[in-house]
């Protein structure tokens, strides 16, 4: 039996071998002579758009190069596998849409790293808080999507964008709201602040007065 066994597992392996080589094979042979090929001229090339953004790279439909059946042809008519355009769905640096962003804090505290830091105050005219500070360290960021899951508002999200390369560490640090605006936001608090407590003491007054009076 044993004898059975190694004569099966020789010829088992020599099969493996034999199909798994020829599959190689048979996708390198497809993809060189059957498949068209396309290289995407980027930064010239959009692809979020998934269209050529300046005049370096034509859109005429009817480019024939030679051997196009055998060889492939431009990106413009490209036809094979790859898809020129990122998806819809793709999760890319996070945005924040700031008018409806309630400070709730909720999108840092499930942040697994603190890469998002939130303040919010209390202001007239606007429901919940609004944010004083909302910045994003897109150096640390591991696009778990945490944050987006848990904003009530969706105030935070993912956008296509995926350009993250510079060459200065402070600009992957992103100040959402500006030091104005911020400054305006907590002047306006501390009005809200003091106009509470005014309605306060003279409800509280009001509330003296009537008890003397009975």
């Amino acid at each position: 039996m044993k004898i059975f066994d190694g004569i099966k597992g020789y010829f088992r392996n020599i099969y493996e071998s034999v199909t798994t080589v020829s599959m190689g094979m048979w996708i390198t042979f497809k993809t060189a002579f059957f498949e068209r090929k396309v290289t995407l001229q980027y930064p010239s090339h959009d692809i979020l758009e998934g269209k050529p953004k300046d005049a370096s790279l034509s859109n005429k439909p009817n480019l024939n190069p030679p051997f196009e059946p055998l060889l492939g042809a431009g990106q413009q008519i490209y036809k094979g596998p790859l898809n020129t355009q990122l998806p819809e769905r793709y999760r890319g640096l996070l945005g924040y849409d700031e008018p409806s962003c309630i400070s709730c804090l909720l999108c840092a505290l499930n942040c697994p790293i603190d890469v998002i830091r939130v303040k919010g105050v209390k202001i007239e005219g606007r429901k919940g808080k609004v944010p004083t500070t909302f910045r994003i360290d897109y150096s640390k960021c591991m696009f778990c999507g945490l944050c987006v899951e848990v904003c009530p508002t969706d105030a935070i999200f993912f956008t296509r964008q995926f350009e993250g390369a510079t060459f200065e560490y402070r600009t992957l640090i992103r100040e959402f709201i500006s030091p104005k605006l911020s400054l305006e936001r907590l002047q306006l608090a501390e009005e809200a602040k003091a106009k509470a407590r005014e309605k306060k003491e003279e409800k509280e007054k009001s509330a003296r007065e009537t008890s003397h009076t009975e």
